[in-house]
């Protein structure tokens, strides 16, 4: 697991990184974690260098960049990573929403809270590190399910719209079904929902939604149909509850 640790007190990344191989060495969890001390070189990682993390630390207060700027730069990308913020502070928690935390942890750390939120977080990147595979040319392809932003069904063409190296959107295509590419999906990955006919979208990479269309990180939108429209609602209320 790929984790970054981005703070601007070298004591507290001492401490963040110590407690981090000692959690996933007791629980058999390899991992690798890079260093940053302010939010632009975290953003430099991601976006310029094509970095992907799994799990970010991050402390709310830093010189310069915040860490809730940093996260809301990282999510405009397009990224959906985990994300744990860290601050003595309990005032920032408003801000916070708009930027998808997964958790909130107060200095000082607790060590049992500490271990509670790293295996909550290895719990949900496993659920969500399945893959998908088509066949097309006579060769096999494996995507990310995590990294799948939704399907679209054109002229019995099912082409797959991706978060690609470096960030950048991608277009792959297979010939099939879209009612035999969401059997396949959804028995796998229960996060994907069809809101037409032609699309099939994953909830982790919606921006925001309208009861007539969903916006995808990315900047695409999507027509909802209006016989999908109430069952779309439902199943969204229940994804955003769980």
């Amino acid at each position: 697991m790929n984790i970054a640790v981005c703070d601007d007190d070298t004591g507290m990344i001492e401490t963040l990184t110590a407690m981090l191989y000692e959690t996933a060495d007791i629980h058999g969890i390899s991992i690798r974690c890079s260093i940053f001390f302010d939010g632009m070189s975290v953003i430099e990682a991601v976006k310029g260098q094509g970095i992907y993390f799994d799990l970010i630390y991050m402390d709310i207060k830093m010189c310069g960049m915040s860490g809730i700027q940093t996260a809301q730069a990282i999510r405009d990308i397009g990224v959906l990573n985990l994300i744990v913020f860290i601050s003595a502070y309990e005032e920032y928690m408003t801000e916070l929403f708009w930027v998808e935390p997964f958790r909130f942890l107060r200095k000082p750390i607790d060590m049992v809270e500490f271990r509670n939120v790293f295996l909550a977080a290895c719990r949900r990147i496993n659920r969500t590190a399945g893959y998908y595979t088509f066949f097309f040319n006579k060769t096999i392809y494996k995507i990310p399910f995590d990294r799948i932003i939704y399907f679209e069904s054109r002229d019995r063409v099912i082409y797959i719209c991706t978060v690609g190296s470096r960030n950048a959107l991608e277009i792959d295509k297979f010939y099939g079904k879209m009612k035999d590419v969401e059997r396949q999906v959804t028995s796998m990955d229960n996060r994907f929902l069809r809101i037409h006919q032609s699309f099939l979208v994953n909830f982790d990479h919606i921006k925001r939604t309208t009861y007539t269309e969903v916006e995808m990180f990315g900047g695409r939108r999507l027509q909802i149909s209006k016989d999908r429209q109430k069952s779309v609602r439902d199943r969204l209320c229940v994804l955003l509850n769980g």
